[in-house]
């Protein structure tokens, strides 16, 4: 019983998103952070984020759908946590990556390289972000250190915002992509104090607005904003306003 009731509370602050990876494209969502692991009872990769989730092949048949529908869309594949990996793990996972996209994968080029005018010419729509050096050598898939996602692991609105300020300010997008991360991460003590509730009601819902708020008086460019990411897309309008910062 206490196992049962210990996976629901789990299940309650460990989801982050409700809508789909259709729904969330449909939306305008075009960066998704993924975590992956193998499974000791099931063949195949999962997403993870403190319980399993769908089949990674799954999700890609997705995004591949939507990508199919919408020839001028590109999306951001950040693979940045992958979980009990063996070599064999790595790259049947790689080969699923390549043979679900093939022709529409972005190879590791200079940023410099890198803009929609050239990836549409091409017919290129994946950017492939992999942590890990099972890659070296094979440009397909985008390094590390191509990208990085200041995280400031607080369940604190305000040092929220005090640390993406920071963030912004010394931000410098010339040499890699850069993330902000507008979210709250509880810890054990925000969620034994919440059993009955959930990282939606908690911490999304106060964050996302605040956020928002916060977005509207930014820019994108070099020393601006670059990839933009919440919990639960859905809230306090988030998508239309980073959408705006784009005009």
């Amino acid at each position: 019983m206490f196992g049962d009731m210990g996976k629901s509370v789990m299940k309650e602050w460990s989801v982050t998103q409700y809508l789909t990876f259709r729904q969330q494209l449909e939306h305008g969502v075009r960066y998704f952070d993924l975590r992956v692991a193998s499974r000791k009872d099931k063949e195949g990769i999962f997403f993870l984020h403190s319980l399993y989730g769908m089949p990674v092949a799954s999700g890609l048949d997705e995004i591949k759908s939507f990508l199919d529908e919408h020839p001028k869309e590109i999306v951001l594949l950040d693979f940045n946590h992958l979980y009990d990996m063996t070599s064999n793990h790595h790259e049947k996972l790689l080969d699923l990556i390549f043979k679900t996209f093939e022709s529409k994968m972005c190879p590791h080029l200079d940023m410099d390289s890198v803009n929609l005018s050239t990836m549409w010419e091409q017919g290129l729509q994946v950017i492939v972000f992999y942590h890990n050096e099972v890659i070296k050598g094979n440009m397909m898939f985008w390094p590390n250190t191509t990208i990085k996602a200041p995280w400031a692991n607080t369940t604190n609105v305000q040092d929220l915002i005090t640390f993406l300020e920071s963030n912004y300010k010394s931000s410098k997008t010339t040499d890699m992509f850069v993330v902000t991360q507008g979210v709250l991460t509880p810890g054990a003590g925000t969620i034994m104090a919440h059993l009955n509730s959930s990282l939606h009601n908690v911490l999304a819902e106060k964050v996302a607005p605040r956020v928002v708020m916060w977005l509207k008086e930014k820019q994108t460019g070099v020393h601006g904003i670059n990839i933009c990411m919440i919990d639960f897309v859905e809230k306090a309008n988030f998508i239309p306003n980073v959408l705006k910062l784009n005009k």
